[in-house]
């Protein structure tokens, strides 16, 4: 088998830190799960430190950008080799279970609880992905301009992964039901050990953006003037109090990304706007083989150092929309017209339409 086309789950089942991996194999079942504990995932450099609360074998189910991986811990504490693709991964640690230890005589009793309703004894409250990938539009509808969905049900286990996943329904048939069911295989939900297998039905909605035929073909633009249309959502990390969403460029010309949406926290009810030319960053695609690449370019503040890279992140309050401006990277009307619209919207109150302060086209989403 190719390794490079071995997924980070299976190689976070296979790979372990030297001399812990005969202990997993005898000492640890993980088809019983005995307790909940909790654990901390850290990079160091070419590997990840993966720590928890308890000495005795333990599954601790992670993602690393995005990615799932699985590390079965034993005495406290394992490491995972990895392959840094940034040198500040977005790492989230989905759940910590202790595993039956064959070291043990006794082990503990697997904790019961009652099943969670509402105090009026309703079912259980729907769940939410924690990650939702975007499904890739097909290439043949997309030159057709066909828009469509998906109703896809499927069943979400104690780990929150998806299992199941078939199409009940879509339009036109047959048309996005292989994308949306790729799409909805790799959505993650919150791992709970008592939860019984939920099944739940998600509509996928395939929507053309303004011109994304276009994008997307290799045409040619005009020379100046907003590319929002080449901004594609790639992933959607739910936090709770707060929405990450990945964007990608989906067109050849580099660009640089200006985006404004309503804050959390300490900047909640206002716009918190950020842009890649402060990050340093300039966003190809995500095949590009810019992508890495470092240079020098010329700012408002003078030079700095930039970098190709193939994502930009949007940090939203939950259940609201965000907006962007996307510039050749050349285009120096259309970088002055987006850097002013940021300084104008920038902690504003939400209730300012982004669009009112901007003298050129600004993109909102779905």
């Amino acid at each position: 088998m190719n390794a490079a086309k071995i997924s980070p789950l299976v190689l976070a089942l296979g790979l372990s830190a030297a001399g812990s991996v005969g202990a997993q194999q005898w000492r640890c079942d993980c088809t019983s799960i005995v307790a909940n504990c909790t654990a901390n995932v850290e990079p160091k450099g070419s590997y990840l430190e993966i720590k928890t609360n308890e000495k005795q074998c333990a599954r601790v189910d992670y993602f690393v950008d995005g990615l799932p991986f699985v590390s079965v811990v034993v005495d406290g504490e394992d490491r995972q080799d990895w392959l840094a693709r940034t040198s500040t991964p977005k790492i989230i640690v989905q759940s910590c279970q202790v595993c039956r230890d064959n070291l043990n005589a006794a082990p503990p009793a697997r904790p019961t609880a009652a099943p969670r309703t509402s105090g009026d004894g309703a079912k259980p409250k729907t769940l939410e992905p924690q990650i939702s990938n975007a499904p890739e539009y097909p290439a043949a509808a997309r030159q057709r301009r066909i828009e469509g969905y998906v109703d896809v049900e499927f069943t979400v286990n104690a780990f929150g992964n998806v299992e199941g996943a078939h199409v009940t329904d879509s339009q036109p048939k047959g048309t996005f039901d292989a994308a949306a069911l790729a799409a909805v295989s790799r959505w993650r939900y919150p791992a709970e050990a008592e939860r019984a297998p939920q099944t739940l039905t998600k509509r996928v909605d395939f929507k053309l953006e303004r011109g994304a035929a276009r994008a997307t073909s290799g045409a040619s633009f005009g020379s100046s003037g907003p590319r929002n249309q080449c901004v594609r959502e790639d992933a959607v990390f739910n936090y709770g109090e707060a929405v990450d969403v990945g964007l990608i460029n989906a067109c050849p010309v580099p660009l640089l990304v200006f985006g404004c949406a309503q804050g959390t926290g300490q900047y909640a009810g206002r716009w918190l706007c950020n842009d890649s030319e402060q990050q340093g960053n300039v966003l190809v695609p995500q095949n590009d083989r810019r992508r890495g690449t470092r240079f020098a370019g010329d700012t408002p503040t003078g030079f700095r150092s930039f970098t190709y890279s193939d994502a930009f992140s949007v940090t939203r309050a939950p259940n609201s929309q965000y907006w962007w401006i996307a510039c050749a990277e050349q285009d120096s009307a259309c970088l002055a017209g987006a850097r002013d619209w940021v300084r104008a919207v920038a902690g504003q109150p939400a209730t300012v339409d982004p669009r009112d302060r901007s003298r050129i086209d600004v993109a909102r989403s779905n």
